[in-house]
């Protein structure tokens, strides 16, 4: 007889939400007519920005988000040049990628953003190995993601203040122990 009742309780309660939310309004987004708004934080796809002050691309060919990469998608050859060097090819796959935001993390110039942005959708793998032209001109199309290389390392870093006031703590802290063992007679 207990598990009946809590049988009718049960089906009671479904029952009672699948009616409460029967009559109110559906938040379907109509996706392709109606663009969905994203959050500053939200990170989507990966691309190569420009440097704001000259228009030049950012990518100096350090290598290191190819290093970096789990998955190994990344794929950079240097050219060096006069004043700094550059990317000759800078390819990924982003079909394996796992958006994983190391390689923007480690990038010393934030010149591989993620942007707020998943649209990239084809039937045909080959149009996500994006190539350096492809990968600007994301970055140029869409809208780049609060999350920069810089930004994440000031975010993840400890407060410069208290790093200063410790070391600073810790060396009077070694003076006062030095002074002390001095006043003490020897036995």
């Amino acid at each position: 007889m207990a598990e009946t009742g809590q049988l009718v309780r049960a089906v009671g309660r479904a029952m009672g939400m699948t009616f409460k939310n029967f009559f109110r309004k559906p938040v379907t987004v109509q996706y392709p007519t109606v663009k969905r708004v994203y959050p500053d934080r939200f990170r989507g796809i990966l691309a190569l920005a420009y440097e704001k002050d000259t228009g030049e691309e950012a990518c100096i060919g350090c290598r290191l988000c190819e290093f970096i990469c789990p998955p190994q998608v990344i794929k950079v050859e240097m050219l060096k040049a006069e004043k700094r060097n550059f990317a000759k090819t800078f390819t990924l796959e982003l079909y394996s990628c796992e958006f994983c935001e190391l390689c923007v993390q480690v990038c010393p110039t934030d010149a591989i953003i993620m942007l707020k942005t998943f649209d990239l959708a084809t039937a045909d793998r080959r149009e996500l190995l994006l190539d350096k032209d492809r990968l600007h001109a994301l970055g140029v199309q869409h809208e780049p993601s609060w999350a920069t290389g810089n930004r994440l390392r000031d975010m993840q870093a400890p407060p410069k203040a208290a790093r200063a006031d410790a070391k600073g703590e810790a060396k009077g802290e070694a003076k006062a122990e030095s002074k002390a063992e001095a006043r003490e007679p020897a036995e």
